[in-house]
């Protein structure tokens, strides 16, 4: 099973601008991206991908495919049904905040994972954020300190590493 990640809201947050969100993690890069509606507060999902080879042709030698991430934005009743349908072992008080799951699809390598905790970590400091696998936890402050850093993932992708 990979992991996901969740994220929890307390009730009346406000997410950050979707640009402020790839700008936090990732720097700047070319980004694709989908979202079901034109203000991020108010969607409901957001996939995004970095179109690594825009950076370096050599990530079309080195990968298929570039799998995105998608984050769910799970609120109120879809949220409640959510926790119901998937055995989320967050406690029911999450029912009343609001739910973010970050999930890369299948096909990612370690810099697709790398990528993955970048993004969770910009929520880190204001949030709840969980690793979520076989069982749920909450993530350490360790866990996020030991991520390479904005400009080292920008290095890493022109560098095709």
């Amino acid at each position: 099973m990979s992991s996901r990640y969740a994220v929890v809201l307390g009730p009346g947050s406000i997410l950050p601008d979707r640009g402020f969100l790839i700008s936090q993690a990732w720097g700047d890069v070319p980004v694709s991206y989908v979202q079901d509606h034109e203000i991020f507060n108010e969607c409901r999902f957001l996939d995004l991908k970095i179109n690594k080879w825009e950076l370096n042709s050599q990530w079309s030698n080195k990968q298929d495919s570039e799998p995105w991430i998608r984050i769910e934005i799970l609120k109120e009743q879809v949220l409640e049904e959510y926790l119901q349908n998937e055995g989320c072992p967050l406690s029911v008080e999450v029912a009343r905040e609001t739910l973010m799951i970050f999930d890369l699809d299948e096909g990612g390598t370690a810099v697709d994972d790398m990528l993955l905790l970048r993004l969770v970590s910009v929520f880190y400091d204001r949030f709840r954020v969980y690793k979520w696998s076989e069982r749920i936890e909450e993530m350490s402050a360790n866990t996020i300190a030991s991520l390479p850093s904005r400009d080292t993932v920008r290095e890493r992708l022109f560098k095709c590493e």
